[in-house]
């Protein structure tokens, strides 16, 4: 992630884009594919803030990467 961004989870964001319109038809496949909700998605891909670690974690699974949480 860019360091200094005003919103840290916005290359997450782009790449989970990114790998939607790539590899599946649909937000709902790749929702059905990593166990996620739609709304839950849809909040995440929209710039909502607010999401458990284990939504992360599981988004993160979906790009095939490892989440990883540092405080500074």
């Amino acid at each position: 992630m860019t360091r200094g961004s005003d919103d840290p989870l916005a290359e997450m964001r782009q790449q989970v884009k990114d790998l939607i319109s790539q590899r599946y038809r649909t937000v709902e496949e790749f929702c059905w594919a990593n166990d996620l909700s739609k709304a839950t998605v849809s909040n995440f891909l929209a710039g909502r803030k607010d999401f458990q670690v284990s939504t992360l974690q599981k988004v993160a699974n979906g790009l095939k990467k490892k989440l990883h949480i540092s405080l500074r």
